[in-house]
């Protein structure tokens, strides 16, 4: 049973607002998994974005500290196979898209992974769905330096093919799309990350994780998405980001289940050292960089 580390799951606001989910965080271990991270939504429409996020994330820490065999996780070196890792991530530019110092005051709370848009474009960047040939403005580009010195993961599921390119082209850092899934398989829904995108992560080192929505998903199946990836992108690309929590379609029950998706890539012959790569190893690859 490869060891899972999800990418991309919105368990936070269910913790915050004292609600179940798809995930257990008691259980998750049991489930096969050695790490997540949970993303810190805040919708667009909320007044003080910024103030909403420190709130959320002041929960999950709270709710975290004292959570036997479960650790957060702030760079590599933290990651111990024993335990549950948690990554701290915040998703949408427009939490930390006025100046520097929220970026780095998001940072010093935890937050290693900042997602640059959601479906909404921000002050940094455009996002697929409202303008998908646009990209990094001139403040996303000033802001990316704020980020490259702290040695964030830069996360672009959401953003424009554009902004993929342009954060691929400058960030020297580490760059994921953490939960989309492609849009060859679904080509009219833009919010699933292009060919051209994909090309752009990968010869950055990057990777890409597949989400279980079933609508993201459209006439493929997760081994599909992760096959194709494969194929056209190498070994080293494919991730898993479930958005669990976060969707409410999901063409598998929960965590518990995820495993089936590593029976059936077995079962049509990838071999284990690739099955592993999907589900953590190509990421733990990536953050192995520089220790960070």
């Amino acid at each position: 049973m490869p060891p899972v580390f999800d990418l991309h799951c919105d368990t936070p606001i269910k913790i915050h607002e004292h609600t179940s989910g798809h995930l257990n965080t008691a259980t998750l271990k049991k489930d096969g998994y050695c790490g997540a991270v949970f993303a810190h939504f805040v919708p667009p429409g909320s007044k003080q974005p910024f103030v909403d996020a420190v709130k959320l994330l002041t929960s999950t820490l709270d709710y975290l500290k004292d959570l036997p065999g479960v650790s957060l996780m702030r760079n590599y070196r933290d990651f111990e196979t024993s335990r549950l890792n948690i990554l701290v991530g915040v998703e949408g530019g427009h939490i930390f898209d006025r100046n520097s110092k929220q970026i780095e005051v998001l940072f010093e709370m935890g937050a290693r992974v900042f997602t640059i848009t959601w479906n909404n474009s921000n002050r940094l960047a455009y996002s697929a769905l409202e303008s998908d040939n646009k990209g990094l403005t001139a403040r996303g580009r000033d802001l990316l330096k704020v980020l490259a010195a702290l040695d964030a993961i830069v996360d672009v599921s959401h953003a424009s093919t554009r902004t993929v390119q342009d954060i691929c082209e400058r960030y020297e850092g580490k760059v994921i799309a953490s939960h989309s899934c492609l849009r060859v398989f679904n080509p009219r829904f833009l919010r699933n990350i292009d060919d051209q995108a994909v090309r752009s992560i990968a010869d950055r080192g990057g990777v890409v994780g597949i989400n279980i929505s079933r609508y993201h998903l459209g006439t493929g199946t997760p081994f599909e998405h992760f096959d194709y990836l494969k194929t056209h992108f190498g070994d080293t690309v494919p991730a898993f980001g479930s958005d669990f929590d976060g969707i409410d379609d999901p063409v598998i029950a929960g965590p518990e289940k995820v495993q089936d998706i590593a029976i059936e890539a077995k079962r049509r012959g990838f071999g284990a050292s690739t099955i592993e790569g999907f589900f953590s190893g190509n990421f733990l690859r990536l953050i192995r960089k520089n220790n960070s």
